[in-house]
């Protein structure tokens, strides 16, 4: 064979193997050009405070949403009304039914008051996102057929949230995980879920470590729970080994709850992880997540969406009734909707818990809204999402709806500054008041 029918061989096959991650992950070009063309669809929001200083020209629309939505994704999801808003496709008219019975065992509450909260959707594709930290690789993508953006987790990085202060003794983080282009001949990838004593931008800097070792290769595995170092007065290493086939080059949604030492995790409503004393000395202060062995030239793709860290107060019931009212921005909504996402059983279920223990116990449901949009759009939607959140204790917990009344103060009382996304997720909440 000549050199250039070798060349011209070499050539193809090359652009063969790389066509199925083509497909799956869209160019910067393409999706750049396609994202122009519907700015005309959004409204225009500039971004004042970030922690970069980084100015956002245009808040890039996505085609499948409603042209009712005034802004980028409100960033709570919790999942973003934010989680309200992330990843759901239903429209104003409600859309489906609520599917709580999906939830029923899921016991984790997120924290109710938002310290970091980001969904790469204000993000250039192709940068590192603005509120992240990195000594490694990444890049902010969308991909084939689902609307979210997504930072892809690369190579051999740690990945850092940029918060200015150490976490609190008890929190949660959220965010959703999705994979790619793994099975029996891929090699085999680790990503970890690290608490550190110290910011680092990987685990070996940070002296001590307590982590969750999750495995990607011809399945998805719970691999290992374990701390070292210093920090770590009792050694733990606990093997967990949990196969999880339908998890892998699929989207899951990790939950994890840090109360003081303990730590627990759930894939989506199916807690895997409770361990009492993993986090001992200042273990848990910061967090990071760390690739090891992510490949793009092999056709892997780990990435992460919708991430929140939420600080844990005291324990609702405590709060209810000793301060008369409790807010929280852990109750999500389908994206322009008032359609309560099963997600937010385990807040749910914990107020239905203090109204069938406590019978003398009313209250007032108030939905907020931060202040992208119109200002009777706001109004009307945290009416419908208060009352909404009725009709689930009524419906699904039995209670007795005279001891239940709603009201909507839209965008009207901010409880957080609005011209940052975690500010925005903030004033997105559901609050209870004694009547």
């Amino acid at each position: 064979m000549d050199i250039k029918k070798y060349l011209i061989t070499v050539l193809c096959m090359t652009a063969f193997l790389q066509s199925g991650q083509a497909q799956f992950l869209k160019k910067i070009k393409d999706r750049a050009k396609q994202a122009a063309e519907e700015t005309v669809l959004r409204k225009t929001e500039e971004i004042t405070e970030r922690e970069t200083s980084k100015k956002i020209d245009t808040v890039y629309d996505k085609a499948t949403k409603p042209k009712k939505q005034k802004s980028k994704k409100d960033s709570s999801e919790s999942r973003n009304d934010d989680m309200d808003d992330l990843g759901g496709t239903e429209g104003m008219d409600g859309g489906s039914p609520n599917t709580f019975g999906v939830y029923s065992k899921f016991t984790f509450v997120p924290g109710n008051k938002q310290l970091f909260n980001d969904f790469f959707g204000l993000d250039d594709i192709g940068d590192f996102p603005a509120l992240w930290e990195t000594a490694g690789s990444g890049e902010v993508v969308m991909l084939e057929g689902i609307e979210d953006s997504w930072l892809s987790l690369q190579r051999r990085s740690g990945y850092y949230p940029s918060i200015a202060n150490e976490l609190p003794e008890n929190y949660t983080i959220e965010f959703d995980l999705i994979s790619h282009g793994y099975g029996n001949t891929s090699g085999n990838s680790k990503l970890y879920l690290a608490f550190l004593p110290k910011k680092a931008y990987s685990m070996g800097q940070a002296g001590s470590v307590a982590d969750v070792e999750i495995l990607f290769s011809d399945s998805f595995i719970l691999n290992n729970v374990e701390n070292f170092g210093a920090e770590a007065e009792v050694r733990i290493a606990n093997r967990i080994e949990r196969n999880l086939p339908e998890l892998l080059n699929n989207k899951v949604h990790i939950s994890i709850a840090v109360n003081k030492k303990r730590l627990r995790l759930w894939l989506n409503e199916e807690k895997y992880v409770d361990s009492p004393n993993l986090l001992q000395g200042k273990l848990g202060r910061q967090f990071i997540i760390e690739a090891r062995d992510i490949l793009p030239e092999k056709g892997h793709f780990v990435g992460i969406s919708n991430f929140m860290i939420a600080e844990s107060s005291e324990d609702l019931r405590s709060l209810l009734l000793k301060n008369g009212k409790y807010a929280t921005t852990g109750i999500y909504f389908d994206y322009d909707s008032w359609i309560v996402k099963p997600e937010s059983y385990g807040v749910i279920k914990e107020i239905a818990a203090v109204l069938t223990a406590t019978p003398q116990l009313n209250l007032k449901i108030v939905g907020h809204t931060d202040n992208s949009g119109d200002v009777a759009y706001n109004q009307s939607l945290s009416e419908n999402r208060a009352e909404a959140v009725k009709q689930v204790l009524v419906e699904q917990f039995n209670i007795d709806e005279n001891r239940l009344e709603f009201e909507g103060k839209g965008e009207t009382e901010p409880v957080a500054d609005n011209n940052t996304l975690t500010g925005k997720a903030n004033n997105r909440r559901v609050e209870f008041i004694k009547n």
